[in-house]
């Protein structure tokens, strides 16, 4: 995996309400601005003219025309040590400039990347926006054109796929917790464990339709997802095999339900590394109970349940 590491760190809007980022993404440009600048005194870098003409179009904004100053010559004087990111799709895409001087179309003046836009990171997967850091994210709502990104260690952890000392050391005590309750599952008497299940599959919320041990033999608990009106089926077993699971399946219509969950606390060897199971058939083994209950805040329940 090649890291990737930067010198700045800059966050651009691509053009007003974000009109440029398909175009500049697909043709691996940046976008810019200042529509009354020419090209020969930004690549030349005359920025006492440039500075008189936005001060001329700011009136009575002074520090608004220093600004814009700035970061035009952030700009152009970008290289390709540096990393631009915007955003667009509800991802994060992110770039590095080629050297080169500012152009210009028919569109707007751009500087081409030397790369195209990424919209993953090191690893390969997405920049969804609703997985970043809040302090990365929050970009998004910056009013101005271009500014720096202020938490760059942050950004070189979010495009390199790492974590921080804090979130690793959060995953290690929950998977701890994991293990745990895992074991703690096992000791559960028989109704705790089946209250347990339906205690997490209703904190999805899917909604009960049918009393836990009733209406079906082959079934203990029947959901439906409130807006598709999907059905699923739960089956609690104590103890099973993999012909338990086989005697579940044959008893299962996909015509009338759209899932089957198979949740066992005690599985038999055949039964916990069974790897051909149908696509609509999802063993749910203590370990992976146990995830669930955390996710489900019922961490608590359990301890109060073996205490």
């Amino acid at each position: 995996m090649v890291v990737i590491a930067f010198k700045n760190a800059y966050y651009i809007k691509l053009g007003r309400g974000g009109c440029w980022e398909a175009d500049s993404i697909a043709t691996a440009r940046l976008r810019l601005g200042w529509p009354h600048q020419s090209l020969e005194d930004i690549n030349a870098g005359r920025w006492d003219r440039i500075g008189k003409q936005l001060r001329k179009e700011k009136k009575g904004k002074p520090q608004v025309a220093t600004t814009d100053i700035n970061r035009l010559r952030d700009i152009t004087q970008s290289t390709p040590d540096d990393v631009w990111i915007t955003f667009h799709a509800a991802k994060l895409w992110w770039t590095r400039l080629a050297p080169g001087a500012v152009e210009g179309d028919t569109t707007s003046k751009y500087r081409r990347t030397q790369q195209a836009w990424k919209d993953t990171d090191a690893n390969g997967r997405l920049l969804v926006v609703n997985d970043l850091p809040g302090k990365i994210a929050q970009l998004q709502g910056f009013r101005g054109t271009v500014c720096k990104v202020l938490e760059p260690e942050l950004l070189k952890r979010v495009l390199n796929g790492s974590r921080s000392e804090l979130a690793s050391d959060i995953a290690s005590q929950r998977a701890l917790l994991c293990e745990r309750l895992n074991h703690a599952i096992r000791e559960l008497h028989w109704k705790d464990f089946e209250t347990l299940v339906d205690l997490i599959f209703r904190d999805t919320g899917w909604v009960r339709v049918s009393v836990l041990g009733q209406h079906a033999k082959a079934y203990d608990l029947e959901l439906r997802e409130p807006i598709t009106g999907d059905r699923y089926v739960v089956q609690v077993k104590s103890q099973a095999t993999r012909s338990d699971l086989d005697l579940t399946v044959k008893s299962f219509s996909a015509n009338d339900f759209r899932r089957v969950f198979f949740v066992v606390h005690s599985p038999s060897p055949d039964l916990a590394n069974a790897k051909d199971l149908p696509s609509y058939v999802e063993l749910v083994p203590p370990m992976r109970l146990s995830e669930l209950a955390v996710d489900a805040g019922l961490s608590k329940w359990i301890e109060d349940k073996v205490s």
